[in-house]
């Protein structure tokens, strides 16, 4: 097999190669043959079917996989001899390609090649700490919040829906006397408005209404709306509460008692040792950008377009997932694309410059993954998940994501070794 390489941009190359006609059939023959040996078939002895009905059921599914053979064989030659750091190649539909008999098998690949990177200084970065002190008012805040996630509904009686409350409700929306969209156990609160009604109109009606009131707020039907022609029109928003409730807020003590506090002030000391963990964990995270960023204005290298592309796309497909799982209709997701594309392009270039820096800086310092790395890490996500490790590592085995998977703990590793070498400073 004849494997060359041409150089097609910075980072970008192009392999061709070309498989003489009579290895090709000799491969394809030999694997017919092979095939009929395992072949049982009504009528005949097992392993002496005739070649042609083997052929026949069998020759298309054989000749893309001897296809696959002597590519996957010249991508191997063409890395081997020449060095190449392939990144990313183009994917090759071999169900259109056909092979004559008698005739050559040639192609060719374009493949993404990792940049050469010329490393300047990356240690002793300059960056100012932002980290504030915990303040009173965000423990008290901290504590608040707590207390409305652990508490509870019961229904809001004679009192009605008081401003926090939530309640089950049927929603219809009114244009020019006609019913547009209804929805019935909706949960509604009269602190998150239904798109399109004031917040504060919105609030006021539902401020004290019990089972079976009724409401009318004023809506201005919403730009996402799936009926082209009534989006920003005027209407009403009739609403309808099956089931109002109050929510029940566990006291003191026994909001303490979930956070395995003694007293007031021990509860005090957790809460402020939480809040000053994630404003840790905040800083670190902007130290760590703030370098990269720094870094990444020093460094200056050709990206392979080909995979900035790759991900452009993938970042456009998962924003066409997003609206698409909000109900946004096909129009308003093919403006909102192309509104974000050259963004997606911007992001993407950045992110793919970015990987590369740290690659070259992960291996000029030999950090490593380990598979203690990765055995802790699927641990970690599994307790997240509250799933069992072995369903997780399956899971990632299953849709190829251990590679991926690898990258983000590397890049971990890198960032973290970037702020701990880098000169931080406190401002007076």
């Amino acid at each position: 097999m004849q494997v060359t390489v041409e150089k097609t941009g910075p980072c970008q190359a192009k392999v061709l190669f070309t498989v003489p006609g009579a290895t090709f059939q000799k491969a394809v023959k030999d694997a017919l043959t092979n095939a009929g040996k395992n072949l049982n078939l009504k009528g005949f002895r097992p392993g002496h079917v005739p070649p042609q009905i083997v052929e026949k059921q069998y020759g298309k599914q054989i000749r893309t996989e001897a296809m696959q053979h002597f590519v996957n064989e010249a991508m191997n030659k063409a890395i081997q001899d020449n060095g190449l750091k392939v990144v990313g190649f183009q994917q090759v539909h071999l169900e259109t390609l056909t092979v004559l008999d008698g005739a050559d098998f040639s192609h060719h690949i374009e493949i993404s090649l990792r940049p050469e990177i010329a490393l300047k200084s990356y240690k002793g970065v300059k960056v100012e700490s932002q980290l504030a002190p915990v303040a009173d008012e965000e423990i008290k805040n901290a504590i608040e919040n707590l207390r409305q996630q652990q508490s509870v509904p019961e229904p809001a009686g004679a009192a009605g829906l008081p401003e926090n409350g939530v309640a089950i409700a049927k929603v219809e929306w009114v244009v020019d006397g006609n019913s547009i969209l209804s929805r019935e156990n909706i949960r509604i609160s009269p602190q998150q408005p239904i798109p399109g009604c004031d917040a504060a109109a919105f609030a006021k009606a539902l401020r004290g209404a019990t089972d079976g009131a009724s409401c009318e707020v004023p809506l201005t039907i919403p730009q996402e709306f799936d009926k082209e022609e009534l989006r920003g029109k005027s209407g009403t928003c009739k609403i309808t509460v099956q089931q109002a409730y109050a929510l029940k807020s566990p006291n003191d003590e026994d909001l303490q008692k979930m956070v395995g506090a003694k007293d007031a002030a021990d509860m005090q000391r957790i809460v402020r040792e939480k809040i000053g963990e994630a404003k840790q964990q905040q800083e670190d995270q902007r130290q760590e950008a703030a370098i990269l960023d720094a870094l990444l204005g020093t460094h200056e290298f050709e990206l392979p377009e080909m995979m900035v592309e790759q991900q452009t796309q993938a970042r456009l497909g998962q924003y066409v997932q997003q609206l698409q799982q909000s109900g946004a209709p096909a129009d308003v997701i093919q403006k909102q694309v192309e509104t974000q594309r050259g963004a997606a392009s911007d992001a993407s270039r950045k992110g793919v410059r970015a990987l590369f820096l740290m690659q070259a800086i992960a291996e000029a310092e030999k950090l490593l993954v380990t598979q203690d790395d990765m055995r802790n890490e699927i641990m970690s996500i599994a307790q997240r998940n509250q799933a069992k490790p072995q369903d997780v590592a399956d899971h990632f085995q299953k849709n190829n994501l251990f590679d991926q998977l690898a990258i983000e703990l590397l890049e971990r590793k890198v960032r973290k070794f970037l702020r701990e070498n880098a000169s931080v400073t406190t401002p007076s």
